[in-house]
């Protein structure tokens, strides 16, 4: 089927019904990691005329080269993506959260992948705010409930979250980086670059803990840029990394890695912290009542453990007057984005702490605070 016969297919999948004829065709480019090559989404929007009338429809189109041009990170996220919607594994999600709607797709001779995928319109905010946030965490939650101790076990799933996030090849310079002296790091990130430094040396005990809580499936990218909130129902776009992790895990793509993007701020997440944790834990409870909060709270301190990187790469920064550039702020005030990111650093060094060192030993109030201590 030529490429025209299968837009048109896609299209009238979208319309759920058949059409005659595609008109005024428009292809929007989309920014979508602009860093990697070889992988493109667009817009696609136009007339379609059925019977005797023309009827308006958009969809969105992604693109993913074959092998003699992605390199393979990028071909595996978009196999990955491709056999996640082929499998019909994203129709068993609960009914709080859904995938975009498939409306066709096709591999070519050369390995070229394209999915043709609703487009869905998020329904607040941008960067998320509170509301949005603890919408989201409840919604994760009970897709983690759906999966809890029965993961799927299909060979394509994502595996290797875990070294993604901590970046074992990167901790020799981050050592480094954190001892250093410069007066303005100094100043600026104080007693967190020696609890910096000893967050690297506690990663095994990161993974350990990881290893142990209870397995879902997870998202394993749900930052606040692939999160729509939409006719009640949290859309979850981006399946690339989809695959088994712990209970928790997504909670902290949530609350920490969208700070880290720029898709939500430090301030809105300090206030809506333990609020998340525990929406997260009911909407676990819906669908299976053996997980505990103390589970909950492991796995997310644990998880927000891995991402030491944030405090070296804020000492770099700051040493080197280099940019700290957040991908959904592109323009926002370098300093503005420092204090956001330190802000995220005490609540990660937090969270982090207990997790690693109290271990499921609750502070007086049972509640997170921002702090620097590790």
């Amino acid at each position: 089927m030529g490429r025209d016969a299968l837009l048109e297919s896609a299209v009238a999948s979208a319309l759920q019904c058949e059409i005659d004829a595609l008109d005024d065709v428009h292809r929007d480019e989309l920014e979508y990691d602009a860093f990697l090559a070889h992988r493109a989404v667009h817009r696609l929007r136009g007339r379609a005329r059925v019977g005797d009338r023309w009827v308006l429809w958009s969809l969105i189109e992604k693109t993913t080269e074959g092998p003699a041009l992605a390199d393979p990170y990028l071909l595996d996220n978009g196999v990955r993506e491709f056999d996640a919607y082929a499998s019909g594994l994203l129709h068993g999600l609960p009914p709080s959260v859904r995938a975009p709607r498939l409306y066709g797709s096709v591999e070519r001779e050369d390995g070229r992948r394209t999915l043709w995928l609703e487009e869905v319109v998020h329904e607040g905010p941008r960067p998320l705010d509170a509301e949005s946030l603890l919408t989201a965490a409840h919604d994760l939650g009970t897709m983690a409930g759906r999966w809890l101790r029965r993961v799927p076990e299909e060979p394509w799933l994502f595996t290797g979250w875990i070294d993604r996030h901590s970046q074992p090849q990167a901790m020799d310079a981050g050592r480094a980086t954190l001892a250093t002296r410069h007066p303005a790091v100094v100043a600026r990130l104080g007693d967190r670059l020696a609890a910096a430094r000893r967050l690297i040396e506690l990663q095994p005990r990161a993974r350990g803990i990881l290893e142990a809580l209870p397995h879902t499936l997870c998202h394993h990218d749900a930052v606040g840029a692939n999160v729509f909130v939409s006719a009640g129902a949290t859309v979850l776009i981006d399946w690339e990394s989809v695959g088994p992790g712990p209970v928790g895990a997504d909670l902290a793509s949530l609350l920490f890695s969208s700070v880290r993007r720029g898709d939500a701020m430090a301030s809105v997440v300090t206030g809506v912290m333990d609020d998340a944790v525990e929406v997260y834990w009911h909407g676990v409870r819906e669908e299976d009542r053996s997980i505990t909060l103390r589970e909950v709270r492991l796995g997310l301190g644990a998880s927000a453990a891995l991402r030491w990187k944030l405090l070296a790469d804020l000492a770099d920064a700051i040493e080197h007057d280099g940019s700290i550039r957040r991908g959904s702020l592109p323009d926002e005030p370098r300093e503005q984005a420092i204090d956001d990111l330190l802000a995220l650093a005490d609540l990660l060094l937090q969270a982090s702490r207990r997790a690693l060192e109290i271990g499921s030993t609750p502070s007086p109030s049972g509640r997170y605070a921002a702090g620097s201590e590790m």
